[in-house]
């Protein structure tokens, strides 16, 4: 996987329509200058986030703090009665003119979280399009995108190191039961496979979206045909791949 250096909203993000607009379509788009946030404990005034507009229209920027879905390791769009979010993003609404840059704030508020491991949220980015005055004649079958952008938010309290997930990378271990791979991750971070091997089958995408709790274990959908070796690597804290960890798997419980 690259490492991306900024990642582009509307190439990476999940789209939906909006009412039509004359506004011309821009490749350049939203951008950020990281791919996760780390928040460690010491940041009494919060982190920040620059959201960096290159395009020439303008947007209403929408923040917010979402769960994560444990079935599926995305966010948690479901708008029903969810547990209070330990974290609040300022400002939650705001305009983000043309060629210009956004500084969110993201801080804590009064909600407990586990002192012994890390824990994971999404940080939730609506880019809604802002209303155009125009008198031309709008073009036939144009829409306006709004496009929301989730990125991860990593809370490290005390004593959790800000950079660990390369050096923790290979204390994963890995057993099979039945149909499933199981990970086990004896470490108090959230762990993340960027690419995640039982001998040269990989798993696809939408499994590795499936991240391991701290001091917890993940079930994997274990390929057809494969045997005893398995070879993984982890997305770090600036979305680099870490180095290749390899493990022979013990026989198979049944």
């Amino acid at each position: 996987m690259k490492h991306l250096g900024q990642a582009i909203l509307l190439l990476c993000s999940l789209p939906f329509l909006t009412a039509p607009q004359a506004a011309e379509p821009d490749s350049t788009g939203i951008s950020f200058y990281v791919l996760r946030v780390i928040y460690p404990e010491s940041a009494k005034q919060g982190v920040s986030l620059a959201v960096d507009n290159k395009s020439a229209a303008a947007y209403l920027m929408q923040s917010r703090v979402r769960p994560v879905d444990s079935q599926t390791g995305d966010v948690d769009l479901s708008e029903g009665e969810q547990a209070k979010m330990p974290f609040i993003v300022t400002p939650p609404l705001a305009r983000l003119e043309a060629k210009s840059e956004l500084t969110l704030r993201i801080r804590r508020n009064g909600e407990p979280l586990p002192t012994d491991r890390e824990s994971v949220f999404f940080i939730s980015m609506k880019a809604i399009p802002a209303q155009v005055q125009n008198v031309q004649p709008q073009p036939v079958g144009q829409m306006a995108v709004t496009v929301v952008s989730n990125m991860k938010l990593f809370y490290r309290p005390k004593g959790l190191a800000k950079r660990a997930v390369a050096d923790v990378a290979c204390q994963l271990r890995f057993h099979r039961a039945g149909k499933e791979l199981i990970a086990d991750n004896p470490t108090p971070y959230w762990l993340t496979f960027s690419r995640l091997k039982s001998d040269r089958v990989s798993l696809d995408k939408p499994a590795l979206r499936l991240m391991v709790p701290p001091k917890g274990q993940q079930r994997y959908p274990a390929p057809t045909g494969t045997s005893g070796h398995v070879e993984w690597q982890l997305i770090d804290e600036d979305g680099w791949n870490t180095p290749v960890c390899q493990q022979d798997l013990p026989p198979l419980d049944v």
